[in-house]
């Protein structure tokens, strides 16, 4: 377990402290002493549900996220989200589920207002402390363009637990000397740097210290939740793809994949029509738009999707020179297009390639055979994205920034749905099935 996670956790156990404690201190302004113990016995099992939910929402909203966790400009703003979209649910659990047996008007109003002052000492002075205790001390061996961006986040994000105290572009006989001077903790060296005579005898040497001594390209996962393509080798392919041991977990997927798209059939369905009837209005052109992408192991098929851009082709696309990314503020995307995709509502059509068997509902993002022929060239490892089924959403579409329309977003895309392959079970599928609800409600996508 990281230093992140454990972080993570401490965190989630004082929401919880502040979730009771918010209950305690409004039952007590309410009824006073004499009258607490009987109020309190009948709110813990309804609160306790709702307190479970609202967790939850943290975590779907953002809330334990390292972009989020230590920005106070960014802590007001989520945490207002959190707790409004909370108090809704809550209100409507309390007033709509028959086994909740109390109606608590005015305590939940004064439970969400204390609850979210609360939270907001505790999670100021949970960032506060992470910039201020002592952290684990790194020395950071090696040059690239990802081991200067791991600094970089090392340094924008100091409770994460890490400082970096100093860096060596390359392995010197004065690193022992380093390691002594900056009392280092760990030792990050990429793997070229690691078999070095010098650094192992200063590392050696230094054993008795308890220095831990990190391979770069495991560190940079832990801290960016991505495989840095430009630091790995095929070696760390054979070391870290095991497709058989993903057996039981593909063939568990699947059969969740089919009951869920079964399940969305009816609501799909349902909006066809005042989809259709909308993007008709809209703009002159087919409802919906097919395009050949590849899927696992290479194989092509046909993608089905809601037409969000002006019909510029015979075909219905929007491409009058053969095919093009989408790209910021694009003038091709109509105005109900702009709607359909920040919603994610354009990808519903393609429950019916979830069920053919060409898409999962969770992994990485298909890209076109046109694409796919130049990345393959240009960007190393490209094709072992195709080693799984391809997903209506995956790891790369809930981190920033959400959407990739360019060569450098596609090795960034590429680090991540790397990271999904190597990690990806069930957990993780349901993390970013439940965070792709936020993405779609802020209206992340493009």
């Amino acid at each position: 377990m990281t230093l992140g996670t454990y972080r993570t956790i401490l965190l989630a156990i004082g929401d919880v402290a502040v979730f009771w404690a918010s209950l305690v201190i409004t039952l007590f302004l309410r009824y006073g002493a004499d009258r607490f113990n009987g109020n309190f016995a009948i709110h813990i099992l309804p609160f306790g549900v709702v307190f479970a939910v609202w967790i939850l929402v943290f975590y779907i909203i953002g809330l334990y996220e390292v972009r989020i966790i230590g920005k106070p400009e960014q802590l007001f703003k989520y945490l207002t989200y959190a707790t409004l979209s909370g108090g809704i649910i809550a209100i409507a659990l309390f007033y709509f589920v028959p086994a909740f047996t109390i109606t608590p008007r005015i305590n939940l109003i004064l439970d969400i207002i204390i609850t979210f002052a609360l939270m907001l000492g505790w999670r100021s002075l949970f960032a506060f402390a992470g910039r201020s205790t002592d952290k684990i001390r790194v020395l950071l061996v090696g040059s690239s363009p990802d081991i200067d961006e791991l600094a970089r986040t090392i340094e924008d994000y100091p409770h994460l637990g890490y400082i970096i105290k100093a860096r060596c572009p390359e392995v010197t006989p004065h690193i022992l000397n380093l390691v002594s001077e900056h009392q280092v903790d760990i030792v990050v060296a990429s793997k070229e740097n690691q078999t070095n005579d010098t650094l192992l005898q200063a590392l050696y040497e230094a054993i008795h210290r308890g220095i831990r001594f990190v391979d770069v390209s495991v560190f940079y996962e832990m801290i960016l939740g991505r495989i840095p393509v430009s630091l790995i080798s095929k070696v760390w392919f054979l070391e870290n793809i095991a497709e058989a041991e993903k057996l039981f977990f593909e063939i568990s997927k699947r059969a969740v994949d089919i009951l869920f798209a079964l399940i969305l059939v009816i609501p799909t369905t349902i909006l066809m029509p005042f989809v259709a009837v909308a993007i008709r209005l809209n703009s002159q052109g087919p409802i919906f738009i097919r395009q050949k992408r590849i899927g696992r192991m290479g194989k092509s098929f046909t993608l089905l999707k809601y037409r969000t851009m002006l019909a510029l082709s015979p075909d219905g696309s929007a491409e009058t020179r053969g095919a093009e990314w989408s790209q910021e503020g694009d003038k091709r995307i109509t105005g109900i297009g702009k709607i359909l995709r920040s919603t994610r509502i354009d990808e519903l059509p393609q429950v019916w390639n979830i069920l053919r068997g060409d898409l999962s509902f969770i992994g990485p993002r298909p890209e076109r055979p046109e694409f796919v022929e130049n990345l393959r060239k240009d960007i190393p490892y490209y094709d072992m994205r195709h080693l799984v089924r391809p997903g209506l959403s995956g790891w790369a579409q809930i981190n920033p920034p959400y959407y990739y329309a360019s060569h450098d977003d596609t090795i960034l895309k590429l680090q991540y749905d790397l990271y999904y392959i190597k990690n990806r079970d069930l957990g993780l599928d349901l993390s970013i099935a439940l965070k792709t609800l936020m993405v779609m409600l802020s209206r992340q996508g493009r």
